[in-house]
């Protein structure tokens, strides 16, 4: 199904077109402002905008939706946006295949909203749907309940046209699933945070929407919730998403207890039945409406301040979480904790973690903090010589993005 006749299709972004300077609310990053944005509404137009900013001397921040922007260390250089909201549609759809290509700037809403007549979906949740992007979401690796039954979004994804940062474009993968020639690029752009190259179309491989889908939900203290989860997660039953929520994000969600412990079912009607009647004999819970999981997904998003923890799947986490406002994905080995703590708490924290193979990430955070604290990524889980090998590579000139990411 080539050209596929949705408002996804059509949808533009407003303001701007290539090499226009056009107001820059919005693309602040850690307190520096570009001088100008460039809105591309087509593959030929971000080529152009990199080659531009490459005869310049210029350093360009590639933006969607913005959900993530603030991610990472302060830029070195920052003279303009390259805003990619408008490339944005549905290039084919095959649902017999179950695959779809569309443009990065799509937004997840959109992409939903096309697949669904046919009872399809990207299986993907990455927070703040009617704004975040498809490219931002693989380009960001962003995290969100689905992790769990549905692992890291470059799982999802099998093609993608990018466009380096010496201005040259690249395809990796292909449309049909089984595509397996050559180097796996496609996996490689995912976490880059444009500091690689720039997104602009990816192939995605998509999963029939389930029959039904069950949120159950159990007011508990923390302890609890955390040994509630690992009996769970244990069971080994076919959970959709777990997590926890505490402290004041919690009392947002409208827990009558310090924490909420969420869990979600989806599947054919018998099969779920089967599976509430399990949890339940876990634990105390009642049914809730399957959107609170969009706000839980949006809290880490909309917060002031935001770190990223991991530790090992499946171990106990080596964090004290009683009344903090934090999302805890137990089963994945991931939180976001959602309320600032102290410079140097948060160092020891992220020593602890490291010392463990985990990370903490400050995801959102002034640039005295992120600088005061080390830095907003902590140890580099790449080794530096391989970024640095992969910068020079597909950005020699360093105009994506400098300083974001250890390199």
């Amino acid at each position: 199904m080539r050209g596929y006749p949705h408002r996804a299709h059509q949808a533009r972004a407003g303001g701007g077109h290539v090499g226009l300077a056009v107001a820059v609310p919005g693309h602040a990053i850690d307190g520096l402002e570009p001088r100008g944005v460039t809105s591309a509404q087509s593959e030929s137009e971000v080529v152009e905008a990199i080659r531009t900013a490459n005869d310049r001397g210029e350093a360009i921040v590639v933006a969607g939706g913005r959900t993530r922007l603030g991610i990472g260390d302060p830029p070195a250089r920052y003279d303009r946006a390259l805003d990619l909201s408008g490339l944005r549609g549905i290039v084919e759809y095959e649902p017999d295949d179950l695959v779809a290509t569309v443009r990065a700037g799509t937004t997840l809403a959109e992409l939903a909203d096309a697949l669904a007549p046919r009872k399809q979906r990207w299986p993907v949740e990455a927070g703040l749907h009617d704004r975040a992007t498809v490219g931002g979401t693989l380009a960001s690796a962003a995290g969100g309940p689905s992790r769990l039954r549905y692992f890291h979004p470059r799982d999802w994804v099998i093609g993608a046209r990018v466009v380096l940062g010496d201005g040259t474009t690249v395809k990796s993968g292909g449309r049909v699933v089984k595509n397996v020639t050559g180097y796996d690029l496609t996996r490689l752009w995912s976490g880059t945070f444009g500091t690689l190259a720039a997104i602009v179309e990816l192939t995605l491989k998509l999963t029939t929407a389930p029959e039904r889908t069950v949120t159950l939900a159990g007011e508990l203290d923390i302890a609890t919730a955390l040994t509630k989860a690992a009996a769970i997660h244990a069971t080994g039953l076919p959970i959709d998403a777990l997590a926890i929520v505490a402290g004041e994000a919690a009392q947002g969600l409208g827990a009558r207890g310090e924490v909420m412990l969420l869990v979600r079912i989806a599947g054919p009607l018998a099969a779920v039945r089967r599976l509430g009647r399990a949890l339940r004999e876990i634990v105390n819970c009642r049914d809730v409406g399957n959107e609170v999981w969009d706000r839980v997904a949006a809290l880490p998003l909309e917060s002031k301040w935001t770190a990223r923890v991991a530790w090992s799947p499946g171990a106990t986490p080596p964090l004290e979480f009683a009344g903090y406002s934090a999302v805890i994905y137990p089963a994945t080995g991931t939180a976001y904790l959602l309320h600032a703590i102290d410079r140097s708490t948060f160092r020891r924290v992220r020593e602890s973690l490291e010392a463990l193979e985990g990370y903490a990430v400050l995801e959102r955070a002034g640039p005295d903090y992120k600088r005061e604290a080390g830095g907003a990524w902590g140890r580099a889980r790449v080794p530096l010589p391989i970024a640095r090998a992969l910068k020079d590579r597909f950005d020699p000139r360093g105009v994506l993005a400098p300083g974001r990411m250890p390199a």
